[in-house]
């Protein structure tokens, strides 16, 4: 099996280390700790609708979904996680990709294994990942498609995107936007362009489910549009029944469970603050701002592949290497935002192995 390169990759490490699972602390993978109330009575309740196929227009799940963001259902196309969304448009976009980097690394696989011209921007990491918009603007006969992630993977930083918008519409091209991590940000509705969809066509959207409601294993993603011919492209070739009753019967429940919203988006806004504080007291680390559930660090004397092992080994904590992004070096990490119960655990190593 191919190394895709992604956090996440527990079992590996705890075979190799030869850990057993259960003692890993996973900073890798960027999930919400919380658990939906009631969590067990709707998988029960999912687990009831196995012996049926789900439905496959999926017409209360879309009905749930817009509800959640207040868009039309007709304009959302859900599917098996955010990944199936990102390789099913893929299929279906014009044959030049622009890719805003670093970012996710399944937007350029999905565009190479559908034989697409990948144009590739990058983030000024100097700046907080900027967004460059002149250069975009400069060259905006050498795209069809702009990708760009908001807030962005791997530095967790949101921006207000409506300047680069203005010229995608202007210039009669596609702007991709990856939200999955949107819930997370503070006064998100600045900044997410759901409020545009219906106005333009030239937009699509990207969400996730299973981030914010820390469920990554139900696979539950979908895309938003009011462009038909890209909605009924993605449906000529997206496969029935990808998403599973159990998901099926969770989107009756968690996009009201209020109090879950609420209070994560509290405990986020909170942690972050201690987390960020805590970290640049660490003169060996350069950590960036995030507005997400995790972040992104520069070692000053140290490779992020040392410092994985070092932590694996010794503290039974997986942090993510972060130097296969596009841009990055061998001196990137990243880790997530957990429960302060891990936070404090991690911090207290960082300060063992980096402190003075």
């Amino acid at each position: 099996m191919k190394d895709l390169g992604h956090g996440a990759n527990v079992d590996i490490m705890a075979e190799t280390f030869n850990k057993n699972t259960k003692d890993i602390i996973d900073f890798s993978s960027n999930i919400n700790p919380k658990v939906v109330s009631n969590l067990e009575e709707y998988i029960l309740e999912g687990l009831s609708k196995c012996k049926s196929y789900p439905d496959i227009n999926y017409t209360q799940l879309r009905k749930n979904i817009g509800n959640y963001i207040n868009i039309n259902p007709g304009y959302i196309i859900p599917g098996n996680g955010a990944t199936e969304i990102i390789y099913l448009l893929m299929k279906n976009i014009k044959k030049r990709l622009a890719i805003l980097n670093p970012t996710f690394s399944e937007y350029e696989r999905g565009a190479k294994l559908n034989n697409l011209e990948i144009i590739n921007f990058m983030l000024n990491k100097d700046d907080e990942f900027s967004v460059n918009l002149k250069e975009i603007e400069g060259n905006i006969d050498s795209f069809d498609s702009l990708f760009i992630c908001n807030p962005n993977n791997p530095n967790g930083k949101v921006k207000n995107i409506e300047e680069l918008l203005k010229i995608i519409i202007k210039n009669d091209k596609l702007l991709i936007v990856d939200e999955t991590f949107m819930e997370f940000v503070h006064e998100e509705e600045n900044y997410s362009l759901i409020k545009y969809v219906e106005k333009y066509k030239n937009i699509f959207i990207i969400k996730a489910v299973t981030k914010f409601f820390g469920m990554p294993g139900l696979r539950l993603g979908y895309g938003v549009t009011s462009n038909k011919k890209l909605i009924d492209g993605i449906y000529k070739h997206k496969e029935p029944w990808t998403v599973n009753s159990f998901a099926d019967t969770l989107s009756n429940y968690i996009f009201e469970d209020e109090e879950y919203i609420k209070s994560s988006k509290e405990y986020y806004l909170e942690e972050r603050s201690y987390m960020l504080n805590e970290l640049k007291k660490l003169k060996k680390l350069h950590v960036y701002d995030t507005d997400t559930n995790f972040i992104l660090i520069r070692l000053r004397d140290l490779k992020a592949e040392e410092l994985k092992l070092k932590l694996f080994k010794e503290s039974n904590i997986l942090i993510r290497n972060a130097s296969n992004f596009i841009g990055l070096d061998e001196n990137y990490i990243r880790i997530a935002i957990k429960s302060h119960e891990e936070n404090q655990l991690i911090l207290k190593e960082l300060n063992k192995l980096l402190g003075e």
